[in-house]
């Protein structure tokens, strides 16, 4: 059975997360931005019918790792074991940075255990046998921090969400609180103009304007 067949086989899910790490390699290989790669490839599939269009699945991969790489790059390299990630072959790396991203900020209802082992398919069929057990092993000690990173990235969008509200709150009391002062305030426009009316009304030496 060809490789072709095989990976088809595995479902769209499984094709999608491989269209995602050829374009990571391809976009490490070129040096180019992978978003952009990307969406080139899914226009130029929307256009002809002769390119392969690229899965919403694919193109969300490839954001999230695009938007958290230094994050992703950084835990990856935490988690090897006499290896560093400058090291690995590529491809290596690009199912690497995609299970990553998949573990720490895909979807919930995608079980750990079930990217680790799309990862390692992937791995091995792209990449050589040796590379199998560190990329299964790198992938499963991410999982076991995966809850608490999760749990506090929702922490830190909370306060995020929360300090919002308060900037806007404290924007309108402060409008609320100018608008008042325009039109009640010594300052106003209104006083103003009857100051400079008394000024020019007034009995006394110097004080008239044309003085």
């Amino acid at each position: 059975m060809s490789d072709e067949v095989d990976h088809r086989r595995r479902g769209s899910r499984y094709r999608a997360r491989r269209r995602a790490v050829s374009l990571l390699f391809e976009a490490e290989l070129r040096d180019l931005d992978v978003v952009e790669i990307a969406e080139e490839r899914r226009r130029m599939g929307e256009e002809s019918q002769e390119f392969h269009d690229v899965a919403p699945f694919t193109m969300e991969i490839v954001t999230g790792v695009a938007e958290r790489l230094d994050r992703l790059d950084s835990m990856i390299a935490e988690h090897l074991r006499e290896w560093t990630l400058e090291r690995l072959p590529a491809v290596d790396r690009a199912v690497l940075r995609a299970g990553a991203w998949e573990l720490l900020f895909g979807s919930d209802d995608v079980e750990s255990a079930v990217v680790i082992d799309q990862s390692v398919l992937l791995v091995a069929d792209l990449s050589a046998d040796k590379s199998v057990p560190y990329v299964n092993a790198v992938l499963d000690r991410i999982a076991g921090l995966a809850e608490h990173i999760r749990a506090a990235e929702k922490a830190v969008s909370v306060l995020d969400a929360t300090d919002d509200t308060t900037g806007t709150t404290t924007t309108n009391e402060a409008a609320e609180s100018t608008t008042e002062d325009d039109v009640d305030g010594p300052d106003s426009p209104t006083n103003s103009t009857v100051s400079d009316v008394s000024h020019t009304t007034s009995t006394e030496p110097g004080t008239g304007r044309g003085d």
